[in-house]
């Protein structure tokens, strides 16, 4: 090429760019700035526990816990399932913090759903193929490849509900059901090294009553231990949980305003109630938490027992000792609110925090001292929820 044609192509190569970089800047390019996503949140900070709440529309409320200072920060929000089959929400965690299932209790749609949990930033994603109970569900608790459901009390339906769970995927199978001696209240599960024992409480003619159940862990069929059911020691039960070494159960009668521990046999499911039992509670108990929290792998024998009472909108916190005798803790009961009406009370993994959902749609937080079990308000609190709450659970 001669210099003169090397000359003639620059100047019109530069005389073509000045031209586009002016229709640019004028509008006149037909190339458009493709909006960025953005940015994905940063993780939690290091050491966050993760608090889930369900409301009475069919929502899970997520939230950030500060280990130090037990701090609530509100994550996402996420609905059970259609937002057309709305109802009151109950969760229950995977031990291996892997997994959170929940109803809602409504019919006409899928009301049973298991999500995986980020443990890096708490979101939940749901898992395809939510089944569905021909009745409202209610409270519901995990085993060994099964979730156990009862189904509302309102319902005033005697069943109890197996779904298996799907060891790959966590999605639940089509429910079996099995019929019980009266229709549950509340149900509470403890696993064994080699099996587990499930406990559902009801309503009978002569009061509460506790039916052992013994499911089979490969097949989820389920059976009731033999023999009577155990008597609860008063009225109208409201929750049932066991103590992190198995030794108790300890059962609310709301009707007799008391509190109830039974010694649990390991080999036989067999339930005694412990010298001194009931105990007497606030007016009307109904939710109820044991520190520290089933954290697998640790052996812990449950320090502390804590029962909301509905009827006086108050927490009471006791000391249970080696026996199963309840003590309270000074400075027991703690006023919660003229209005409050408690319904449900979680403990964190770290057993450092008690918290306690009331009216109007927040969630009353607690410094818990390991020594006493004194209670101290936590900064800020109660924390708002937005939404009328029904249950609480933590993902270990």
């Amino acid at each position: 090429m001669t210099k003169e044609k090397l000359f003639s192509t620059t100047v019109a190569l530069s005389i073509l760019s000045l031209l586009l970089g002016v229709m640019a800047g004028c509008g006149g390019s037909s190339t458009t700035n493709t909006p960025q996503p953005p940015p994905p949140p940063p993780p939690l900070p290091q050491g966050t526990e993760l608090l889930y709440v369900g409301d009475n529309a069919g929502v899970i409320h997520e939230f950030g816990v500060d280990p130090n200072s037990g701090k609530l920060t509100p994550l996402a929000t996420v609905a059970v399932t259609n937002p057309a089959t709305a109802g009151n929400v109950r969760l229950a965690a995977d031990l291996g913090g892997k997994v959170l299932y929940a109803t809602t209790a409504v019919t006409g749609g899928a009301n049973v759903a298991s999500f995986l949990v980020d443990q890096k930033m708490g979101a939940l994603s749901p898992v395809a193929g939510s089944p569905t109970l021909p009745v409202p569900p209610g409270q519901l608790v995990g085993g060994p490849g099964n979730l156990y459901v009862i189904p509302d009390p309102s319902v005033d339906s005697a069943q109890l509900f197996s779904f298996h769970i799907d060891g790959f995927s966590a999605a639940l199978s089509s429910a079996q059901s099995f019929a019980l001696p009266g229709v549950p209240q509340d149900l509470s599960i403890f696993l064994f090294r080699t099996s587990f024992w499930l406990g559902v409480m009801f309503e009978s003619s002569s009061g509460g009553e506790i039916a052992g159940i013994a499911p089979d862990s490969t097949t989820g069929v389920v059976g009731l231990v033999p023999g009577p059911p155990t008597s609860t020691g008063g009225d109208k039960p409201q929750a049932i949980r066991i103590t992190p070494d198995a030794k108790f159960v300890v059962v609310t009668n709301q009707g007799s305003n008391n509190v109830a521990v039974f010694s649990l046999d390991a080999t036989t499911d067999v339930l005694t109630p412990v010298p001194g039992s009931p105990f007497a509670s606030g007016l009307n108990p109904g939710p109820l938490a044991i520190s520290p929290p089933l954290i697998p792998g640790i052996s812990a024998s449950g320090k502390f027992v804590f029962v909301a009472n509905t009827g006086d909108n108050s927490l009471s916190a006791y000391s249970i000792d080696s026996t199963g005798n309840l003590t309270p803790v000074t400075g027991s009961p703690i006023p919660l609110g003229s209005s409050a009406q408690p319904s449900s009370v979680a403990v964190d993994p770290g057993g450092k925090f008690v918290y306690v959902s009331i009216s109007p749609q927040k969630i009353a937080g607690f410094a818990l001292d390991a020594s006493t079990g004194a209670l101290t308000p936590i900064t800020g609190s109660p924390f708002s929820v937005g939404a009328v709450t029904t249950d609480m659970v933590f993902v270990p």
